[in-house]
């Protein structure tokens, strides 16, 4: 469990050093300002739910390779979750 990784490690949402951000409708810029803060600040970010927003997926692709190219804080992490599709054949994450 990321949460209980990061406690140990020190990372927190009491700290907020810790962000936890569920997609859904309208979450997609939060995530990108939590992306954006915690690759400067070396905060880590759990997105949860990237199958509900799969028109977006391009974009955090961008965002993370934007990122990559801008030397994020050492300390930063990303970590996602998504549920896997109902039908084995077919991928949730676009190829």
């Amino acid at each position: 469990d990321v949460e209980k990784l990061g406690k140990q490690l020190g990372f927190t949402f009491d700290k907020k050093n810790l962000h936890n951000v569920s997609l859904g409708q309208g979450q997609e810029a939060i995530a990108e300002d939590a992306m954006d803060t915690s690759a400067v600040e070396g905060h880590w970010v759990i997105l949860q739910n990237i199958h509900l927003v799969r028109s977006w997926l391009a974009n955090l692709e961008k965002k993370m390779e934007q990122l990559s190219e801008q030397h994020p804080h050492v300390d930063y992490r990303l970590f996602i979750s998504a549920e896997p599709n109902p039908d084995p054949h077919e991928s949730i994450i676009p190829q």
